[in-house]
């Protein structure tokens, strides 16, 4: 194993001062450990290209130190990890009183991505690189279950969670001695359409999402999730009633409402040979100027469809842990 150089070191310690640990912790031991991922843009993603090496790290919180854990990876939002009361570290906690470890990537700071403005520069589907080499060195922890390895993402996170599952990606950017036991994605857009994106790998895929979320709607998730099972995907979609976006961040307890935040809700994506992911309708790239882009977002923690959630996922993970 290489020695890590100073600047990663300074990135693992910012990781682990944005990642606050609860004065009732459910974890018997805490790591931060950093791994090397790749940047690029998503033409190159989608044609197989490597990318530009990027050092990024995570925090693992195990809940059991001296047996082997079940573990899943987190992947945070475009906002980035964010505070205590965000969506990441409340199913971190959730998931480790359920005796299941957390390891809690941070996709942007070793990227230098600081604002919205900055993650708009890379696009979601990259992420699935860093979903790949995070299972990578997870696979080698001599306290983590190789076999008991799953990934979850909230919103833009959902982009690593959901895709990985996909096979045209695990053969370009994955490792196909290492596999996920089961993906989990919450509130993702599922507004693009890639190659052979009904081919995944025979693992269950989960879909969580609010019918009231109108920064992310739900109605291309239900279609993406009814042209898998056509296709004889081991997938599920559960919808909770009046759930807005960030339904599971307690930090949202009272509603927030941006209405000069841009959202693609009206947005189709689809991938086109030698242009890479453009407009659908328009079939090309995307421009600020598009007419299917808008403004008006909401945000809202409904405790009751969080409750709903946390028990959902947990059943779940159990079930796919077990098989």
């Amino acid at each position: 194993m290489r020695l890590l150089d100073s600047r990663v070191l300074a990135l693992a310690a910012l990781v682990a001062a944005s990642a606050p640990i609860p004065a009732h912790a459910q974890f018997a031991r805490h790591e931060v450990i950093a791994f090397e991922s790749a940047s690029m843009p998503s033409q190159d993603f989608l044609t197989g290209k490597k990318g530009t090496p990027v050092s990024l790290a995570g925090v693992l919180r195990l809940p059991k130190f001296n047996e082997k854990n079940p573990v899943v990876i987190l992947f945070h939002g475009a906002g980035g990890p964010g505070p205590a009361g965000g969506s990441v570290h409340e199913w971190a906690r959730v998931l480790n009183e359920a005796g299941i470890a957390t390891f809690t990537v941070d996709s942007f700071s070793g990227r230098g991505i600081a604002t919205l403005a900055d993650a708009a520069r890379y696009h979601p589907v990259t992420r699935v690189v860093d979903a790949y080499r995070a299972l990578d060195v997870l696979a080698k922890h001599p306290l983590i279950d190789t076999k008991k390895i799953a990934v979850m993402g909230f919103s833009q996170g959902g982009a690593p969670a959901l895709y990985s599952s996909m096979l045209r990606f695990q053969k370009m950017h994955g490792n196909l001695d290492a596999q996920f036991a089961a993906h989990v994605s919450v509130y993702f857009d599922c507004n693009h359409s890639f190659h052979e994106d009904a081919a995944l790998a025979a693992r269950p895929v989960l879909l969580l999402h609010g019918t009231a979320d109108d920064w992310v709607p739900i109605g291309p998730c239900r279609e993406y999730v009814a042209r898998l099972t056509k296709a004889g995907m081991n997938v599920r979609l559960i919808e909770y009633a009046d759930a807005h976006h960030s339904f599971d961040a307690p930090g949202a307890r009272e509603t927030v409402r941006n209405p000069q935040a841009i959202t693609f809700r009206k947005c189709r994506f689809t991938e086109v040979d030698g242009s890479g992911i453009v407009n659908a309708e328009t079939k090309q790239p995307l421009s600020l100027s598009d007419p299917c882009i808008e403004r008006g977002t909401t945000l809202h923690y409904n405790e009751a469809a969080a409750k709903k959630a946390h028990a959902d996922v947990v059943a779940f993970l159990k079930e796919a842990f077990a098989n």
